[in-house]
């Protein structure tokens, strides 16, 4: 889709960019350290942060010149999550696989470049994940986000990722347009794929799609993930991907999806 520069409002794309640089680490930041970030000087910036401060989305840290998220800007958020069919009856179904499976569990959907975590249970074995509701992946190097590339068609991968700036994470990752359309192929008529320590080194995954009735298209993932280690590959293999594949598709039939087949 092109973009009619007419229509595009500078000062908010600018004030977004300030929200966008907030981050778990980058909880706080100074008129400065944002200036130079969206590359704006910091007369413009300090408009921008003092909008932003007095519409409750940026609050000051006590008595200091730095900022940082206000909670308002959660509601932003959570009203898209609420928003989302598939939240609600995602529950039970992900809290069911988790207790079948003693291992974190998700709920995914994709989201342009990344994949994002809209929905999770935290593991009841020793195993803490750091993973809570809106973590972003970058689809590319994620066996979630290439399984969910997969419903596209490979014109469309190739167009989305033109120009894109791949980061590599492991050897196996994906460096260019053309091998994350071949990784994407090898997933096409999968009904789960595994990643063993495919992302981080150190974590196994493993993840099945839920698939619109009407066109087949994937709108989220079902996900369990886990130290290597904690189970065998056989059984990571065997059983867990049994449930996992269960669990995406009783979602699929509570949504009144199907995903026995793409």
């Amino acid at each position: 889709m092109e973009t009619d520069d007419r229509y595009i409002v500078p000062g908010l794309v600018r004030g977004l960019a300030v929200l966008q640089q907030f981050s778990k680490h980058k909880r706080e930041q100074s008129i400065s350290e944002l200036a130079e970030a969206i590359g704006v000087n910091r007369s413009s910036t300090f408009r921008l942060v003092y909008t932003l401060e007095n519409c409750g989305f940026l609050r000051r840290v006590g008595d200091s010149n730095r900022y940082t998220l206000s909670s308002r800007i959660l509601d932003l958020g959570f009203q898209y999550l609420s928003s989302l069919e598939l939240l609600e009856p995602s529950r039970p179904i992900l809290e069911h696989l988790r207790n079948q499976t003693t291992l974190a569990s998700q709920l995914l959907i994709r989201d342009g470049h990344n994949t994002v975590i809209v929905e999770c249970f935290q593991a009841t074995g020793p195993f803490t994940s750091t993973v809570s509701v809106g973590t972003r992946w970058p689809a590319h190097a994620t066996v979630t986000g290439q399984l969910m590339l997969s419903t596209l068609s490979d014109d469309a991968i190739l167009e989305l990722y033109q120009d894109y700036g791949f980061e590599r994470f492991t050897e196996t990752t994906p460096a260019t347009p053309e091998a994350l359309l071949e990784r994407v192929r090898s997933y096409r008529g999968k009904d789960a794929a595994i990643a063993w320590g495919h992302f981080n080194p150190g974590m196994a995954a493993c993840v099945a799609p839920v698939l619109s009735v009407d066109d087949r298209r994937i709108v989220a993932a079902v996900s369990v993930s886990c130290p290597l280690g904690s189970l065998s590959r056989d059984e990571f293999d065997g059983r867990i991907r049994e449930e996992v594949v269960k669990a995406s598709k009783d979602l699929s039939r509570t949504l009144g999806l199907h995903s026995s087949q793409f």
